[in-house]
């Protein structure tokens, strides 16, 4: 997901639109038997500021597939989250960095899945998991 700043810049704007479809290569996703089911469909705007600072802002749109955490059945869920992020070269702390021109949002984009990802992994709000941790035993 690399952006050339260059190529925006020799086209005369100052923004751009981009449209991707990613794979996380690392396991971003925490929840016991379940995975983001690729590919993760990332779409925004990239505006530069000025020379040294780029903002980026769009939408994450991933889908989470595995054991459901109450009652174990399979199950596929989607999710979107909304992103807004700077990125600078001249090495600002609250912005993302970038080199040579070129844009990577991998890294923010990653973030964003960990930071939207949900604690419990649930096929649906009327879940009839086939336990109950309240059940009383049986004598």
């Amino acid at each position: 997901m690399i952006i050339d700043l260059k190529e925006i810049r020799k086209k005369g704007k100052t923004e751009e639109d981009f449209d991707f479809e990613y794979f996380p290569v690392s396991p971003l996703c925490s929840i016991p038997d379940v995975e983001i089911a690729p590919p993760v469909k990332v779409r925004g705007t990239l505006r530069l500021v000025d020379k040294v600072t780029v903002f980026a802002e769009g939408e994450v749109r991933f889908a989470l597939e595995g054991a459901c955490t109450r009652c174990l059945r399979p199950a596929q869920k989607t999710y979107t989250a909304a992103f807004a992020e700077e990125f600078s070269s001249a090495g600002e702390e609250d912005a993302y960095p970038y080199r040579s021109d070129k844009v990577d949002l991998t890294k923010a984009i990653d973030d964003l899945l960990i930071l939207e990802m949900p604690l419990t992994f649930v096929c649906g709000e009327g879940c009839k998991a086939e336990y109950s941790d309240n059940k009383e035993k049986e004598v």
